[in-house]
């Protein structure tokens, strides 16, 4: 294996990692909130659509994992910046869940669950 392929692999690894992190955080219990919260599934169906949108060319599509992973630490970052986290997003408070959190709960959601 050349060294691009060996990099493209650790690069792919990385994301899903990054991803997988992610849905540890916010998507496992994001994700049964949205189950059971009829607004917050409408809430995110707008992120999943505007995510796909910003990372997908015309075709459509899924976007790549590496895309997703980049894009939700870019998220993560201002957030944070602005005085958001994780944890401002407890298990049972879903239904007023910050902006950051919405748009991290999309991408768990468009990235699937980690296998």
């Amino acid at each position: 294996m050349d060294l691009e392929s060996r990099s493209r692999e650790q690069v792919a690894a990385a994301a899903h990692l990054a991803l997988a992190q992610w849905w540890a955080r916010l998507g496992e219990h994001g994700a049964a909130a949205v189950r059971v919260l009829p607004g917050l599934m409408a809430e995110v169906d707008q992120h999943v659509a505007e995510v796909r949108a910003q990372l997908t060319d015309r075709r459509g599509g899924s976007p790549h994992p590496v895309m997703l992973a980049a894009y939700a630490d870019g998220v993560a970052d201002v957030a944070m910046r602005r005085g958001w986290s994780p944890q401002h997003t407890p298990a049972d408070g879903w239904a007023r869940a910050p902006w950051p959190s919405v748009r991290l709960l999309a991408v768990c959601l468009l990235a699937g669950a980690p296998a």
